[in-house]
């Protein structure tokens, strides 16, 4: 059945991570430049500027989230199988919270020394894996519900 609650609740991890391709992650206004991070570039607010990071450098940020949104997107359709809708959910939270580490250890550190400036945190970009890995919490609870539901049946047979 693929009108559970569960369903719901992967298409908006999927969705809201899809929001990180049109606001940006992070902002560093320094007095070297200026620069915004966002999922598929980092652009430089002052013209002319030396710091142009091409799209090797933000590949691994940009092949994360293509991921975990088809992933997340695919496993709604995956309702008759809940074990594998289970192990891809888990291997989703393990993506986003890679995600979450290599924009706070690795991007945040090289475009901070770049910029000479500290991040400015309040940005959608910045929110939204946050909120994905607990849709995706949530979606895992429900088809732990479910599987839960479906061995107690089975058991009064």
């Amino acid at each position: 059945m693929i009108q559970r609650i569960q369903s719901v609740y992967l298409f908006f991890a999927s969705l809201i991570l899809g929001v990180t391709f049109f606001f940006p992650i992070a902002e560093f206004i320094g007095v070297k430049d200026s620069l915004v991070l966002y999922v598929y570039k980092v652009v430089s607010l002052v013209p002319g500027s030396s710091n142009v990071y091409d799209l090797m450098f933000i590949m691994p940020l940009l092949a994360i989230v293509v991921l975990v949104i088809i992933f997340s997107f695919a496993t709604i359709f995956m309702y008759k199988n809940r074990h594998g809708q289970l192990k891809i959910i888990r291997f989703l939270m393990l993506m986003i919270a890679v995600m979450i580490g290599v924009i706070f250890l690795y991007y945040y550190d090289i475009l901070e020394t770049a910029s000479g400036a500290i991040p400015n945190f309040i940005q959608v970009g910045a929110f939204a894996p946050l909120i994905s890995l607990v849709f995706l919490f949530l979606a895992y609870r429900g088809v732990m519900k479910d599987d839960k539901l479906i061995r107690s049946a089975d058991r009064l047979r």
